[in-house]
């Protein structure tokens, strides 16, 4: 289930730094002790026209399902989202 969320994520993350900013966009992923971590950030960033998207608001949803973390919107000129999904232990 992580998995298939933290791919959903990341697939928004991408649209949200194309629509919200130019330049390359850098995606880390890494697991740290029991969560997945994810940072997905872009270079400079540019004003978004406001709009009806439910981007950011789809990404909580699932953060929130998995009892992870999210934050989301411009940071340092562009467009950054970091997430952290804690993964579940095997049995």
């Amino acid at each position: 289930m992580v998995s298939r969320e933290a791919y959903r994520i990341v697939q928004e993350a991408l649209t949200n730094a194309i629509k919200h900013g130019h330049g390359p966009v850098l995606l880390e992923a890494a697991v740290h002790g029991r969560d997945l971590r994810l940072e997905i950030t872009n270079g400079t960033g540019r004003t978004a026209a406001p709009g009806g998207g439910r981007g950011v608001t789809g990404m909580r949803e699932r953060v929130r399902l998995l009892r992870g973390e999210l934050e989301a919107g411009p940071a340092e000129g562009g467009w950054r989202v970091s997430v952290r999904l804690p993964l579940r232990s095997t049995p």
